[in-house]
C-alpha cells in the first residue's frame, strides 16, 4: 500500500468537504473528468485505489485539475487481476460520481444501481448517461475523461456539418480552439507527477536498490581479488 499525502505545497480539502460548496452539474463535471484523469495517471503507473470515498479524496488549493488519491495499491502483476482491479476503479469512480450528483453517496450500493439505474439516470447530465451506462450496467472499462473526448471531438464533427464547413473532421475546430473535449486536455501529467511523485520515488527506489547490491558485491569481489594478487607478491 502506498500512502499520498502530506504534500506541504498544497492547502487540502477532502472531496467530501469541497462538493458541500460547488454544486452546480458544470462544476462537478470539471472535477470528475480531472479526477478521472488522476485516475488513468495511478493506474498507468501501476497502480490502483484501495480506498474510493470522498473522505481519502482530497482537493488541493480548490483546484479542480488538483486531485489527490490518498491511499492506493499497486496492480497485480497477472495481467487478468490486474484489469479487473482497474475496471473495479473505473466503477468506483462512476458510483462517487452518481453519488454525489443524486444526494445518495452514503446509502447508494453497487447493486441498487445497477437494478435501478434507468429511474437514478434522470438526475445526471443528459450527454454522459450513455458512458455511466455502459460502466454501470454493461461493465465497460472506459475512463470518463476518454468518453469526454471522443464526444467533444464527435459535437465538432457534427457541427461543422450543420456549419457546411469542411468534410465533418474536427481536427480543424480542435487546433483553433486549443480544447479536447472542454476541458484543456485529456493529459495533466505535469500536477500530477508532483501530487503522486510518491509512485515513482518508490519505483526508482526499489530499481536503485535492485542495481545497487549487485554493484557492491562486484566491487566486492574485484577488492578481494586485488588484495590477493597483492599479498602474491610478498
Amino acid at each position: 500500500m502506498a500512502k499520498v499525502g502530506n504534500n506541504a505545497n498544497y492547502d487540502s480539502m477532502s472531496l467530501s468537504d469541497w462538493i458541500k460548496n460547488h454544486h452546480s452539474d458544470e462544476e462537478l463535471r470539471d472535477l470528475f473528468l480531472n479526477m478521472d484523469i488522476a485516475l488513468k495517471y495511478i493506474h498507468d503507473h501501476n497502480y490502483c485505489v484501495e480506498v474510493f470515498y470522498p473522505t481519502e479524496i482530497e482537493v488541493l488549493d480548490n483546484k479542480p485539475d488538483h486531485i489527490q488519491f490518498n491511499r492506493l495499491l499497486e496492480l497485480s502483476s497477472n495481467p487478468s487481476i490486474k484489469n479487473s482491479m482497474i475496471k473495479e476503479d473505473i466503477f468506483n469512480s462512476s458510483l462517487i460520481q452518481i453519488g454525489i450528483y443524486t444526494n445518495t453517496l452514503k446509502r447508494l450500493t453497487p447493486d441498487f444501481l445497477r437494478e435501478n439505474f434507468d429511474q437514478i439516470a434522470q438526475f445526471l447530465p443528459e450527454g454522459d448517461v450513455p458512458y455511466y451506462r455502459g460502466v454501470v450496467q454493461r461493465g465497460a472499462s472506459v475512463y470518463f475523461c476518454e468518453y469526454a473526448l471522443e464526444k467533444r471531438n464527435r459535437d465538432l464533427a457534427n457541427l461543422e456539418k450543420e456549419l457546411g464547413e469542411g468534410d465533418g473532421n474536427s481536427k480543424q475546430f480542435t487546433k483553433t480552439n486549443g480544447l479536447n473535449a472542454g476541458f484543456g486536455s485529456i493529459s495533466n501529467d505535469r500536477i500530477n507527477d508532483n501530487i503522486y511523485k510518491q509512485i515513482n520515488g518508490y519505483k526508482d527506489s526499489a530499481f536503485i536498490n535492485y542495481l545497487l547490491i549487485p554493484t557492491l558485491a562486484l566491487l566486492g569481489l574485484a577488492l578481494v581479488g586485488a588484495v590477493g594478487w597483492f599479498l602474491s607478491l610478498f
